[in-house]
């Protein structure tokens, strides 16, 4: 793809992400209330901040948020039970909503309404810009779907005796096995319809043909199958092949490789297996599976196997010890006091003249 070109706003699109959230009645009398939660007085509240919020609650239109920023506060009464003990200071709960942690915005608009049982209800929109870059999603009118590869500045790209550039370069590999035809005939139609300043009619089933547009084409004084010598933009040598070329609908796919980024070096793991999460919301690991193995066996990487397959664990101690033992930490850890047994390895003793 021309780098220039994107810099020009080629393809730049916006992306709305809403968040919405209602008051919620739990029983007669106690009911969820939007505002700016307090720490003094509030319990759960989140790591993100606070500070984008109005007193009633809600990011006015026009603010910049970023991951983890708190968009709509909204807080609950603590029950009778609950309000007992440590959380006795705390007379509510936090239970507000925050933008998702890989994304940053600015609040494009915020709707306060109230529903069928006359509570508050509210629906926040989180504007972006997004500018195409390496990974993102691409398609044609005929399904050639595509991401991109690389993008180059315009001095770097081929061009023409004419001196046109093109905004998107197409492997050719992907013409003969998805049979994709009507993109081709859409070029040269496009090309046709472009220089003579008219609508191009390619309906099927009527005289519309590729040798009728070839024929057209040629009497424009192009090449009768949309071919043209172009010259290479790091050399300026002409390339030893005619490249195709026309004007074809482009469209910019949801898929787009922001939304789809995802790494970690450590994270949350699963209770019951201490395995890593799973899925990029959960902040989860990339399972190094069967096939992975078989790649790396193939590449014939032997200690980055072992450190993957043996030495990269939890170090988990089975240990024997009396019940009545295993009975004393549980009634202990039920007065808050959690034992916790210190293990070594305990290595083989070996014998003098063994």
């Amino acid at each position: 793809m021309n780098q220039s070109s994107i810099d020009r706003g080629f393809f730049r699109s916006l992306f709305f992400r809403s968040y919405r959230d209602e008051e919620k009645k739990m029983g007669t009398l106690v009911k969820e209330d939007f505002g700016r939660p307090d720490r003094a007085n509030t319990m759960g509240m989140r790591h993100g901040s606070y500070d984008k919020l109005d007193d009633d609650g809600l990011a006015p239109p026009g603010t910049r948020v970023s991951g983890e920023d708190v968009i709509i506060g909204k807080t609950t009464p603590l029950s009778q039970e609950e309000a007992q003990g440590q959380a006795a200071r705390y007379s509510k709960r936090d239970h507000s909503i925050s933008l998702r942690h890989s994304e940053t915005g600015i609040v494009d608009q915020v709707l306060l309404t109230t529903n069928a049982d006359g509570l508050r209800f509210v629906k926040v929109r989180v504007r972006s810009v997004r500018i195409p870059q390496i990974g993102d999603k691409f398609s044609s009118r005929h399904g050639q779907k595509g991401t991109v590869g690389m993008t180059y500045t315009q001095e770097d790209m081929p061009w023409t005796v004419e001196g046109i550039t093109p905004d998107i370069i197409v492997n050719p590999h992907a013409i003969p096995s998805r049979m994709t035809i009507g993109q081709l005939i859409e070029c040269i139609m496009g090309k046709v319809a472009a220089h003579m300043g008219k609508e191009g009619d390619a309906t099927p089933f009527t005289d519309v043909t590729v040798d009728n547009i070839s024929k057209a084409l040629h009497k424009c004084g192009y090449q009768m199958r949309g071919f043209e010598t172009m010259y290479n933009g790091h050399t300026g040598r002409r390339l030893s092949a005619m490249i195709f070329l026309g004007p074809t609908y482009y469209q910019r796919l949801k898929h787009m490789v922001d939304d789809k980024i995802h790494s970690r070096g450590r994270g949350p793991v699963q209770i019951l297996t201490r395995q890593p999460a799973e899925g990029r919301s959960r902040d989860g690991g990339l399972r190094f599976g069967e096939m992975e193995r078989d790649c790396m066996i193939a590449h014939g990487a032997a200690h980055f196997l072992k450190e993957r397959g043996c030495k990269n664990k939890t170090d988990i101690v089975q240990v024997f010890i009396p019940y009545a033992c295993k009975l004393l930490f549980q009634e202990l850890m039920a007065m808050a006091i959690a034992p916790r047994m210190l293990t070594k390895e305990v290595k083989a003793i070996k014998k003098k003249g063994a």
